[in-house]
């Protein structure tokens, strides 16, 4: 018996068919037209926000201001001032001289400091409110300043005045025949101590 054969035609349309078939298995597409299920949204890990308050939405909370608080403060005492000679006095180059200041509460001892025209320092102690020079011990002319520190019973330092001036011209070279006191005349510093006195 002889086999039917098939034309070249249907065999091209069988091997379509056959070839869509298989490409519509492969994409899962019914050749039905149902429609396929549409895929369901999976959670993911996105923050939410962060719930608001809504108080603080309304009206905000006034924060606290840092005023500063009265707070009692160390009123440092005064100072005690000089007297004489006033600031800024012309003096005579020979004569007494009273440098004086008022007295400071609690003083034990004060510091008499001058500071000659070269900047070397001169100090004398006392207990007393004043001292007297012969202005002439201070050999060299120029301008002086001077101060006075003052310190309690144990030695601890209370305060120091503010400074005052003083100038005077030079004073004339001591004689050989003048009577020489503590070290006599020191050259150097300015100083001639032959006539010094305190009253």
């Amino acid at each position: 018996m002889k086999k039917p054969q098939i034309s070249r035609r249907d065999f091209l349309k069988l091997t379509w068919t056959s070839l869509w078939g298989l490409v519509l298995a492969a994409c899962k597409i019914g050749t039905d037209a149902t429609p396929s299920p549409t895929p369901v949204p999976t959670a993911t890990d996105t923050p939410s926000p962060e719930p608001q308050n809504d108080a603080a939405s309304v009206e905000a909370e006034p924060s606290p201001t840092n005023t500063p608080t009265e707070t009692p403060t160390q009123t440092p005492i005064p100072c005690f001032k000089l007297l004489t000679p006033e600031n800024g006095t012309e003096l005579e180059n020979i004569g007494k001289v009273t440098f004086s200041w008022e007295a400071m509460q609690d003083a034990g001892k004060y510091m008499l400091e001058f500071t000659l025209p070269t900047g070397q320092p001169l100090v004398f102690e006392t207990t007393e409110t004043s001292i007297t020079r012969y202005i002439e011990s201070f050999t060299l002319g120029g301008e002086f300043l001077w101060k006075v520190t003052a310190f309690d019973q144990q030695n601890n330092l209370i305060c120091i005045s503010t400074p005052f001036s003083f100038s005077k011209p030079a004073s004339a070279s001591p004689t050989p025949e003048k009577e020489k006191g503590d070290g006599g005349n020191d050259a150097s510093s300015g100083i001639d101590w032959s006539n010094e006195g305190q009253d």
